[in-house]
């Protein structure tokens, strides 16, 4: 997988982005609240990506932040939801204000949302609520002030060695009651190691 892409804004548009990366350019496709946050064109850029792959079509989905990468893999996870409808629905919302409608149930203000309906927005509530607020609870707690990181950098970083997300989940908590949970990505994940060993 394709998890980013570093390269020169040769040209924006409100569903696309064009980066030259040595000569090769990549036509990704991003969401309204990505495009209005992007740097001037001629300027590099790291871009978080997604690659879809079907029989007949590859397609690579770019992200500013991972935690809107993370709904969108959330979403595209929902019966019925397409990558296309996921970037749509993250054009119209923010990621913080999505998940707490999600977490609150509220299918009223989900709904208004284009592209959602009352059926669809219950199948995501039903679907993603869970995962949703549990990683809320993991966060909450954070002074994010002191991390230049996000507990998904280390969720990442950590499952993709083999350990669950329980013993993740376990670790970090210890490390904020004891309010060691702070410094470098590199540091943090030592002491995380340190824990779950």
């Amino acid at each position: 997988m394709i998890d980013s892409i570093t390269g020169i804004i040769q040209r924006k548009e409100p569903t696309n982005l064009f980066i030259d990366m040595n000569g090769l350019v990549f036509n990704i496709s991003i969401c309204l609240k990505d495009y209005e946050e992007l740097p001037d064109l001629n300027q590099e850029i790291t871009i978080l990506t997604y690659l879809n792959v079907r029989e007949d079509l590859m397609e690579l989905y770019g992200f500013l932040e991972h935690d809107r990468r993370n709904l969108f893999i959330q979403l595209i996870g929902v019966s019925g939801i397409g990558p296309r409808t996921a970037i749509n629905l993250l054009s119209n919302i923010s990621v913080a204000h999505f998940k707490d409608n999600i977490v609150a149930e509220d299918v009223k203000s989900l709904s208004l949302i284009p592209g959602i309906g009352p059926k669809t927005a219950k199948r995501i509530i039903l679907d993603i609520r869970e995962k949703i607020t549990k990683d809320k609870a993991t966060t909450e707690d954070l002074d994010v002030s002191k991390i230049n990181f996000t507990y998904d950098d280390i969720y990442t970083a950590l499952s993709s060695l083999g350990y669950r997300k329980n013993q993740i989940d376990k670790a970090i908590k210890q490390l904020t009651k004891e309010n060691s949970f702070e410094g470098n990505i590199e540091d943090v994940i030592k002491k995380v190691l340190s824990i779950i060993r």
